[in-house]
């Protein structure tokens, strides 16, 4: 998959376009997405996601939502979709203040020769969000394009979104979150050192450093998968996503730390660990002594050994 960072004139010489942020790269993207791949594969049109690399709200508030992907997970994601190439473009106030006529004719027209749009019901574009799904369908036929409006796809009666599934997710709701993304929930961390206090309880854990902008669970205990990098095998493992209550350590700050299940003793300092929540199975709670938390903490490992082997 090629991936493009600026706009060019005739980047491709035709081609079928998807056009969102596509954050989380969910269900109802991934329809979106392959609708243009399905037909450009039909007509022999290179397949191009145009979408940004930073939340268009970064620049037009100063106020981003939590993400579900960085740039480069969503890039993966979609590589899986089959495009040929994305066109990922920076969103600042060149492009914030460009008319939504202008979109449509530099970036859709001159650069990337659309012959094919495929977007979501409620896709705004252009300055002031002033573009429409409407007004593409206008545009596109006077030129020959053929657009496609998606209509949502629903899930429990509602319709799978971005937001939906940070609710979700920042509810500790991880398994609902997972049927809206197609997929168990995830994110990457660098192992950094930590107190130790899971090796010392007999639990060692590998305490990850996630980036700020990315939407993290709820406090509580989770059953998961680890993924190490430049490994190839996902590892049954207990995160715990809190602030250490039982102890009296710095609890400002929540922590994501990792004991990966029947795991040979290994160095993780510095290595990029990639977590999979599939199911939370309790809340944080603060025990009154080292013997309760280690009491409860086995008792997680089995829960958790238990469901991700079922």
């Amino acid at each position: 998959m090629e991936i493009f960072t600026e706009i060019k004139s005739n980047l491709f010489p035709a081609s079928s376009a998807a056009l969102g942020f596509f954050d989380g790269v969910h269900l109802g993207h991934v329809e979106i997405i392959k609708n243009a791949v399905i037909l450009g594969k039909e007509k022999g049109l290179k397949s191009v996601v145009v979408t940004f690399s930073n939340h268009p709200h970064t620049e037009i508030t100063g106020q981003a939502p939590k993400l579900l992907t960085t740039i480069e997970e969503r890039l993966e994601l979609i590589k899986t979709t089959g495009a040929d190439a994305v066109l990922a473009l920076e969103f600042n106030s060149k492009l914030r203040r460009m008319s939504a006529q202008d979109y449509f004719t530099k970036i859709l027209v001159e650069s990337i020769n659309a012959k094919f749009i495929s977007i979501g019901y409620d896709h705004k574009f252009g300055f002031n969000q002033e573009g429409s799904p409407e007004k593409l369908k206008e545009w596109g036929k006077k030129l020959g394009i053929e657009v496609k409006i998606n209509i949502p796809v629903n899930i429990n009666d509602e319709p799978v979104s971005s937001t939906r599934i940070r609710k979700d997710i920042s509810a500790g709701q991880v398994k609902a979150a997972s049927k809206l993304l197609g997929r168990h929930y995830s994110f990457s961390g660098t192992v950094t050192q930590g107190l130790k206090r899971g090796t010392e309880l007999g639990f060692p854990t590998a305490n990850l450093m996630i980036s700020s902008e990315i939407v993290i669970p709820a406090t509580g205990v989770y059953a998961g998968f680890a993924l190490i990098e430049n490994e190839n095998k996902k590892l049954p493992s207990v995160i715990n996503v809190g602030y250490c209550p039982t102890f009296k350590d710095d609890t400002s700050e929540v922590k994501t730390e990792v004991h990966i299940l029947d795991f040979p003793k290994k160095e993780l300092y510095g290595k990029k660990i990639k977590v999979y929540f599939v199911e939370r199975l309790r809340s944080e709670e603060k025990f009154n002594t080292k013997e309760e938390l280690i009491s409860q903490i086995k008792k997680d490992c089995e829960q958790g050994k238990k469901l991700l082997s079922a």
